[in-house]
């Protein structure tokens, strides 16, 4: 029925004629079997006898054509239900065969049902039009009535969208600064799990009789068979629903979400590799006269991956985020300063992508010793979890080394590369030009006695004799064994200085001088002894602070190759060793770090927590302290005699020499196991600008401010650059003349508000700015270390 139009389809034909197939036409005889047309005549120009109905195949006139051009037929769903076998309540006998359907099948049929023709719905046919007229979009089909092809689709549903929506952004442009999200969303009301489409003009858009008729002739000659018809539905649900998560993921990539714009604010969200070389644009002052050399920075690069997991009739995507940012698999960048050029060249690679890529395949972590991580969720069941730990060979970019960068140290046969540590006995060797890594080498691999899983990651460097210096872990059920080895040029495979057995412990940093090694063991207690440590992956989860215990300080000669003495300290906790130094008139040994009263600071550093900063998240203000370790020769000689008993041993004085909180603190490469007057580091202003005796003077998140300190006179004020929304990574300290601090001070920091990074370049002496650079793309902010090779 035509739409606004309530007379019936039968009254519209012309006067004296029956439209076939409607109550009051006469039904061919059983026993003659109609003949199947080959071949569609041209209806006769004039009107049909009175009371003759056309039989099927001949060539009588045809009903005049319906006047709605809608194509869904509804004027056969809204014509008068007679009693004609081919009305809507009755569908006639079942059609057990291709033959029987297509001799069921009469032109009047077909043309009453779309007078418009099956290839153009939207197109009605005049009533003085031939109604075989040729259409482009019709094909033939066996029986000689033209009918519409079902392989063309209606572009307008989101599921026949073979590309992304129009007008957004290729690339990952956007999604790096946050330009361009994608257009609303084209989501329609049908889900993955409706239906098959029914298109317009379609013979499967109807439930007639000579719709189904046309459905099982589309299956060739053969029948149809109910099991292929299920299983092509089920293909084809699957198809539509794979199209459309396919969709969903491009518009996912191309549009932001605010989680994604809040983690971008962080400073906290996926980095980008520019493996090319690529000059920087100085936004700020001139090119450092003398500075010459390349900066090398090693932080955070993948804190979020995506992987998919199947589901019954699709694939869904979920995200795995490292708990810990010293879990994160590193960036590694490269900042070359060309004083001929004056120009200056960055370029960054990702270099655990094997690593990353394994974790997309397992959807989690699957470490190979106990305490990889720090404090991250591996996402895999209980069994996975109690099977052995796999045994695969460190590859080059499988394993992730990022907490530490050393230079010089001689691996295979050269001492050219980049050497990227981490806690647990690796050592990745990076090419220092391109960033390309080499290989990856473990410790226990260079020398048989290098025994421990778990390893300090900040090798001690001795300029003087061109060693390098690390400690191992091994830890045993009751006790851990502590074993001091070095490298150098002379003995490539290594020696071992010395071995002393004591509890475990987040070693992070150890400090040497010219005739000692000390390594502190803090007090960190293990439930069900190591038991537990064999079946946990989190060295923060396994290892727990305890306060009642004291500070052991192991005093190592370098030259006996043996423990000299222990010394104790009250309870507290440090991550970095600022310096060492040597006293020969005292016979003693001062060190200097940067002491918390626990292990709060290394806790703080979950990546949840640093995305959303609050008051109970922020990082405790540390102080510098100094401790003295005095009279080495004579306590010595009574740690010999020494029967046992902490309280017996020798106490460390302390020295608080600078209150303002400072982490990753660096001092000037000439003043390394000698005196020093000034310390660079990072620090919060929120804590600087405390007042004193506050109680929490510190509710910064992250570190956002450097610091020049001077640890001779505690009344000299504190030097300091910030900026608002910026996060300075680590400062690196570069000579330039004979005094202490006459240099550079060279940090990148990330711009919160602009979401990008800038290389900062500060005068050492005056603390001024000299440059400020633009990276060609945000770094997330480091909690990560920096080198400079000269």
């Amino acid at each position: 029925m035509t739409a606004g139009s309530d007379e019936p389809a039968a009254a519209r034909t012309p006067q004296g004629q029956q439209a076939p197939g409607h109550a009051g036409s006469p039904t061919p005889a059983p026993d003659a079997a109609p003949e199947a047309p080959t071949e569609c005549p041209e209806p006769a120009s004039g009107a049909a006898d009175d009371g003759a109905a056309p039989a099927a195949g001949s060539s009588g006139a045809a009903a005049e054509p319906a006047a709605d051009s809608s194509g869904d037929l509804s004027a056969l769903a809204e014509a008068p239900q007679g009693g004609s076998p081919r009305s809507r309540g009755s569908r006639g006998p079942p059609v057990t065969s291709l033959a029987s359907a297509l001799e069921s099948v009469t032109i009047a049929d077909a043309l009453s049902a779309n007078p418009g023709g099956f290839g153009s719905p939207s197109a009605p046919m005049s009533p003085s039009e031939p109604w075989n007229v040729a259409r482009p979009a019709a094909s033939p089909s066996s029986s000689g009535f033209s009918r519409a092809s079902v392989k063309s689709p209606v572009t307008s549903h989101p599921l026949q969208d073979s590309g992304s929506p129009r007008g957004s952004p290729s690339g990952s442009n956007a999604r790096a600064y946050g330009l361009g999200a994608a257009p609303a969303s084209v989501e329609s009301e049908h889900t993955a799990f409706s239906s098959p489409i029914r298109y317009a003009g379609s013979p499967r858009a109807s439930m007639s009789p000579w719709g189904i008729h046309a459905e099982i002739a589309e299956a060739g000659e053969a029948e149809a068979d109910p099991v292929d018809e299920y299983e092509r539905r089920q293909r084809r649900l699957f198809r539509a629903a794979e199209k459309r998560r396919l969709q969903r993921e491009q518009m996912s990539r191309d549009s932001l979400s605010s989680e994604d714009i809040e983690a971008m604010r962080s400073g906290l969200s996926n980095a980008r590799e520019f493996a090319g070389p690529s000059e920087l644009h100085i936004l700020n002052g001139a090119f450092p006269d003398g500075l010459a050399g390349t900066l090398y920075l090693l932080g955070p690069g993948h804190f979020d991956i995506r992987y998919n997991v199947q589901r019954e009739l699709e694939q869904a995507t979920r995200v795995f985020t490292y708990g810990h940012i010293m879990d994160v698999p590193p960036l590694l960048s490269s900042i070359m300063f060309d004083p001929r050029r004056k120009a200056i060249v960055h370029r960054s690679r990702l270099i655990a992508k094997q690593a990353t890529a394994r974790v997309h395949m397992e959807h989690g972590i699957t470490t190979k010793v106990p305490g990889a991580l720090y404090m991250s969720d591996t996402n895999q069941t209980a069994l996975g979890m109690l099977l052995p730990k796999p045994t695969h060979r460190a590859t080059a970019e499988g394993e992730c080394c990022g907490q530490a960068i050393q230079l010089a140290v001689p691996l295979q046969g050269s001492s050219r590369a980049v050497v990227c540590t981490n806690h647990v006995g690796a050592l990745q060797c990076i090419d220092p030009d391109d960033l390309r890594p080499t290989a990856t080498v473990e410790l226990k691999s260079i020398n048989r006695a290098f025994k421990g899983a778990l390893s300090c990651p900040h090798m001690q460097y001795d300029p003087r004799t061109r060693e390098h210096f690390t400690v191992l872990q091994d830890v045993g059920f009751r006790s851990t064994t502590y074993t001091v080895v070095a490298i150098c040029e002379a003995q490539p495979g290594g020696y071992v200085v010395a071995k002393f057995a004591a509890q475990a412990s987040v070693l992070h940093s150890f400090a040497i001088t010219q005739d000692y090694v000390v390594v502190p063991v803090y007090p960190y207690s293990a439930p069900i002894g190591g038991m537990a440590y064999r079946w946990s992956d989190s060295l923060l989860e396994t290892l727990s602070f305890d306060n009642d215990r004291p500070v052991l300080f192991y005093v190592i000669s370098r030259e006996y190759r043996r423990v000299q003495c222990v010394y104790r300290a009250p309870a507290f906790f440090a991550l970095h060793q600022i310096n060492a130094v040597q006293e020969t008139a005292t016979d003693s040994v001062f060190l200097d770090m940067a002491a918390y009263a626990d292990d709060t600071v290394l806790r703080r550093l979950q990546v949840k927590d640093l995305r959303r900063p609050s008051f109970a998240s922020s990082i405790p203000a540390g102080e510098l302290r100094r401790f003295q370790l005095g009279n080495i020769a004579a306590e010595a000689s009574r740690y010999a005699g020494l029967g046992g008993g902490i309280s017996r041993l020798p106490l460390a004085h302390s020295l608080v020499l600078r209150t303002e909180p400072v982490e990753l603190a660096q001092i000037s490469p000439a003043a390394a196991m000698r005196n020093h007057t000034f310390v660079y580091g990072l620090s919060q202003t929120e804590a600087l600008r405390g007042q004193p005796g506050a109680e929490q003077p510190n509710t910064a998140a992250m570190y956002n401010c450097i610091v020049k300190l001077d640890v001779s006179d505690r009344s000299a004020p504190a030097q300091t650059w910030s900026r608002t929304h910026c996060y300075p990574s680590e400062p690196v300290f570069v000579p330039r003349g004979d005094k202490e601090d006459d240099g550079y001070v060279l940090s990148v920091f990330f711009d919160s508000m602009r979401i990008t990074s800038c290389l900062l370049v500060l005068d050492a002496r005056s603390f001024k700015e000299l440059l400020i650079a633009q990276l060609p793309a945000a770094m997330p902010i480091s909690f990560g270390h920096s080198r400079f090779a000269p």
